[in-house]
C-alpha cells in the first residue's frame, strides 16, 4: 500500500504516520511512502485558488498513476480530495486515483471483515473510547467503520459523538475575524466532550479537530492508527 503520508503527519506528527505503518505492517502489507508528491492542495482549494490545488493534483497523480495500489489516507481532508476533488478539477487520471483512495479506518476495517484475525490485539487494551468524525469522513464514508473498528479491540467500548462540524475547518478557525463565529461552532462538541467520563479516550482522525479540541478542551484527542498500534499485540 502506498501510505500517504500528509503535510502534518510529516513536518508535525510523525508519530501517527509511524503508528500507522506498525498497523499496516503487522496486518501484513509493505508500506511505501509517495515520491515526489505534492500537497494534496486542501489548503488552496479551500481558499480558492483551483489553479494551485489543479497544478498539486496533477503532480500527485503523476507521482502515484503508475502502481496499481491502494492509497491509503490518514488525514480525511486529503482523502476528499483524490476521492473527489480532482476529479471535479478535472485532474487527468483522476477517477483512477479515486478509485484507490481509502481512509485508513476503512481500509482496516475493510480487511479485518474478510481476516478477522489478520490483526492480533492485546487482552488487555481495553478502553472507554468516544469519536468524533471528522466532517469529510461523513460526507464521503460510512462512519460506523470507525466505530466497528475500534470495536475489535477486546472489550472496548466505542461510541460515535453526535456532533457537527469542530469549527475549524482548515485555515477558518486561524483566522482572527472568524476566530469567534469558529469558537460558537465548537460548542456543542466542547460540550459533549467535557460530558465524557473521566479517562475516555477520545479520537479525532482529522488534523483540524486535533488542533480544535485541543485549544478549547483539556482533551488530548488520538488518531485512531495511534488506538490501535498501542493495542496491538
Amino acid at each position: 500500500v502506498a501510505l500517504w503520508d500528509d503535510c502534518f503527519v510529516r513536518y508535525n506528527d510523525p508519530h501517527i504516520g509511524q503508528a500507522a505503518v506498525r498497523v499496516l505492517e503487522a496486518a501484513g502489507f509493505r508500506v511505501t511512502l509517495p515520491k515526489n508528491a505534492a500537497c494534496c492542495g486542501r489548503p488552496a482549494f479551500s481558499m480558492g485558488r483551483l489553479d494551485v490545488a489543479k497544478r498539486f493534483g496533477e503532480r500527485n497523480a503523476a507521482a502515484l498513476g503508475g502502481a496499481n495500489v491502494p492509497i491509503v489516507f490518514l488525514e480525511p481532508s486529503c482523502y476528499s480530495m483524490f476521492r473527489q476533488d480532482y476529479t471535479e478539477l478535472r485532474v487527468p487520471g483522476a477517477e483512477a486515483l479515486a478509485q484507490r483512495a481509502f481512509l485508513f479506518e476503512d481500509f482496516v476495517e475493510a480487511l479485518l471483515e474478510r481476516e478477522p484475525d489478520a490483526l492480533k490485539f492485546k487482552e488487555d487494551a481495553a478502553a472507554i473510547t468516544a469519536i468524533h468524525a471528522h466532517c469529510h469522513s461523513k460526507a464521503l464514508t460510512d462512519t460506523v467503520a470507525q466505530t466497528n473498528l475500534l470495536k475489535r479491540i477486546p472489550g472496548n467500548t466505542v461510541t460515535m459523538l453526535d456532533t457537527g462540524c469542530c469549527g475549524m475547518a482548515g485555515a477558518f478557525g486561524a483566522l482572527e475575524a472568524k476566530y469567534d463565529l469558529s469558537v460558537q461552532v465548537a460548542s456543542p462538541l466542547v460540550e459533549k466532550i467535557a460530558a465524557l467520563a473521566p479517562g475516555t479516550k477520545l479520537v479525532a482522525s482529522g488534523t483540524s479537530c486535533r488542533h480544535q479540541i485541543g485549544h478549547l478542551t483539556p482533551a488530548k484527542p488520538l488518531h485512531a492508527a495511534e488506538v490501535l498500534a498501542a493495542a496491538l499485540r
